[in-house]
This record gives C-alpha cells, sequence and structure tokens, in this order.
C-alpha cells in the first residue's frame, strides 16, 4: 500500500467569536500568499457534488480580474476570501497571554477580549487530492482566489476561515454574501470624487474595467482595446485625441447589441456579454475583411444590429444544444465562422431595393435574408432566390 504523506500548515492569525464563545460559528482571519491558499482550499459545486455552493469558475472573471491588478500597479483588491473549514479539521491554539506579555500597556484584543482571541490556527492536508476532499473550501471569493494565484506577482490577500463550520452554515453564509453586494448608486459616487481629480479617478477606473458615473467601461474596452475588431471606431469624445480614430460606428449600436446578446443569454454578466460580443465580431471582420470600415451598408447600425441579432439566435440555439460553449470566447468566435460561412459579402455589395434606413422593418429584412441564403445554399440553390432586399 503506497503510504499517504501529509502536509502541514500553521498559520498566526486572530479568532473571533462575532456572537460570543459557543453562539454561532467562529472565525479565524488572517493574510496569506493566493498560491499558498490555492493548495489547500477547494470547491463544492452545485451539480457536481453534494451540498455544493459554488457555482462553475467563469474564465472571463478571472481576465476581468487579471486586467484590474496588471493595468495599473496601484490597483489592490482589499477585500477577503472567505473559507470554510469543517467540523474537526483544523485546530486553533491560543497564545493570547505570550501576545499581552509582549506588548505591555497595549490592548491587543482592542476592548472585546471576551470574542478576540490570538493565536495559530493548524491543519494537514494531502497534496494534489480532489478538490472536494480538501480541508477547506472556498464560501466567497473563488475567481479572485485564482485570478490572483495565477498571476506572475506574488500578492497576500486577506483571509477569512471559518472554523468548525457545517455544510449548512456554509451554504448560509454563501447566500448571504452573494445575496446582498450592492453597487453604489452614480450619486454618491459623484460625491466620493468631489475633491479630488476627477479626470485621473475616471481613467484608472475605466483602465481597470470598472465604470464611472455613466461611462461604461465595456464600451471603453470595445473601443481602445487594440485585440477588438471596433479599435478607434466608436463616435464618442471619449479619449478621441488621435486623428486616425474614425469614429464610425454609434454607441448605441453597440449598446444594442450588447443588450440583444444580454436578452438571450440571461445567464451572463457584463464582462461576458463583452466577450461574446467581441468573439461574434472578431469572426464577422474576418469574414468580410474587405467591407470592414469601407462599406457603408455593411458598417450601418441597423446591418451591425441585424447582423448581431442572426448570429446571437443561432448561437442560443447552438449552446442550448451542447454545440458550443458560451463561455469559451475561441469557441464562439469558430461557431460564428461556421454560421456566416455560406453568406457571400456580395449581399451587401449589390444594390439593395429599399433604401437603407435605421427601422425595425429593414433590420427584419436583413435577419430575413441572411436565413434565406443559408437555405438557399444547403438546400443547392443560387444564393440570391427569394430574397427581400435584391432583385
Amino acid at each position: 500500500m503506497k503510504k499517504v504523506t501529509k502536509t502541514k500548515r500553521n498559520y498566526f492569525g486572530c479568532k473571533i467569536s462575532q456572537r460570543g464563545a459557543g453562539n454561532s460559528v467562529e472565525f479565524f482571519v488572517f493574510i496569506l500568499l493566493a498560491k499558498d491558499i490555492m493548495q489547500w482550499a477547494g470547491i463544492k459545486r452545485v451539480g457536481e457534488q453534494e451540498k455544493g455552493t459554488q457555482r462553475i469558475i467563469k474564465g472571463t472573471k478571472i481576465k476581468a480580474i487579471q486586467k484590474f491588478l496588471n493595468v495599473d500597479h496601484k490597483n489592490t483588491i482589499p477585500v477577503s476570501v472567505v473559507v470554510a473549514f469543517g467540523p474537526d479539521s483544523a485546530s486553533f491554539t491560543s497564545t493570547q497571554q505570550n501576545i499581552t506579555s509582549c506588548f505591555p500597556g497595549t490592548d491587543t484584543q482592542n476592548g472585546v477580549a471576551e470574542k478576540v482571541d490570538w493565536g495559530t490556527l493548524s491543519f494537514e492536508f494531502e497534496e494534489q487530492t480532489e478538490e472536494h476532499l480538501r480541508p477547506a473550501l472556498i464560501v466567497d471569493g473563488q475567481h479572485r482566489l485564482k485570478a490572483i494565484a495565477d498571476l506572475y506577482e506574488d500578492i497576500p490577500i486577506l483571509v477569512i476561515a471559518l472554523i468548525d463550520a457545517s455544510p449548512e452554515e456554509q451554504a448560509f453564509q454563501f447566500v448571504v454574501i452573494n445575496n446582498k453586494a450592492a453597487k453604489v448608486p452614480t450619486d454618491n459616487v459623484k460625491a466620493i470624487i468631489a475633491s479630488i481629480n476627477e479626470q485621473d479617478l475616471q481613467n484608472r477606473l475605466l483602465s481597470a474595467g470598472v465604470s464611472y458615473g455613466n461611462i461604461s467601461a465595456t464600451l471603453n474596452d470595445i473601443d481602445n482595446q487594440e485585440s477588438s475588431p471596433f479599435y478607434h471606431l466608436l463616435d464618442w469624445p471619449l479619449g478621441k485625441t488621435d486623428k486616425t480614430d474614425k469614429m464610425l460606428v454609434k454607441l448605441t449600436t453597440i449598446e444594442v447589441c450588447l443588450r440583444y446578446i444580454r436578452n438571450q443569454f440571461v445567464v451572463l454578466e457584463e464582462d461576458e456579454e463583452k466577450e461574446i460580443f467581441l468573439a461574434i465580431w472578431r469572426a464577422v471582420k474576418t469574414k468580410y475583411n474587405d467591407l470592414w470600415e469601407t462599406n457603408e451598408k455593411f458598417m450601418s447600425k441597423v446591418n451591425i444590429d441585424a447582423l448581431n441579432e442572426f448570429v446571437t439566435d443561432r448561437l442560443t440555439y447552438a449552446w442550448e444544444g451542447d454545440v458550443v460553449d458560451i463561455y469559451a470566447p475561441s469557441e464562439v468566435e469558430k461557431q460564428t465562422s461556421i454560421i456566416l460561412g455560406s453568406i457571400p459579402q456580395d449581399f451587401w455589395v449589390e444594390d439593395w431595393k429599399y433604401k437603407l434606413q435605421d427601422n425595425t422593418v429593414m433590420r427584419n429584412y436583413i435577419k430575413e435574408d441572411l436565413r434565406t441564403i443559408s437555405q438557399n445554399i444547403k438546400a443547392g440553390n443560387t444564393w440570391r432566390e427569394s430574397l427581400k432586399l435584391i432583385e
């Protein structure tokens, strides 16, 4: 039988009995490198393990956090990660007497001696064990923890560890933490920054992927990321100092596209909507590169909105049929290329029977013709048969 080698950990910190010892779960607060935590803290995901609490990890959220940290070394994440040790999986040893004797005349418990106790938390674990079998499970902050741990930089983070927490207690804490978060109202944000350099703060927030006031960080990324197909094409004044900026596409065009994606994929978060949008339009730009930025009809608001809806509808069916993973931008881009594969750019080059107008009728005509072209090609007909916009 193979001998099992266990690794031991012994961390110094502060144990807190917030409601008094014995009345509720206690927690241990300490500082640690994210990379270290990943060795002994695991995840129980809903649907994979009994009494799981965590959702599937999303690459887009990981990228957003890493972007926030990489874009400016002044950016920090002061909020904690919450983990939970199950019953009898970790032990606390008090060193309060030693701490008190080292700091005579200082109240090391800040007036709450009956609820605060300095000491060490000890436990052991098997390396390379399955995540859900590790001594501690992540209650809140799995994306934060994963993102920081994967950075080249060693970054310490604040950890709050529940001690002797049952699965029911862990589920309770997860629900409470995730249902109590609320965005700060715009007026409050304005009041907070009234006495500082607003422009500098705006630039720092937007570059970190954080919306400011009425300015969308998502639109900022779409316009300013070099990997974006709409790089420096949006028609807005923010940061327009480069004379090469073409400002071809109205902001409302992109907003409508993002809103449609959000309505079709109601499970997505803002960063994920943006990644799907960018993946779709990277494929569109690659497919119709000769028309990109040069063909007025192709770059019109009504055509961009119609093409976005046409592709998004088919991606919805593909995702529901397990054909594509919408959380993987590379798969979305590949599937979009397949969707557009049979539609020739001549559709936009030839004259249309109706004047190009930004209205629902024209948008539906474009979508219907795109669907008809796809069916014509599959049936072995010429692509232009039975179209509404072309004779």
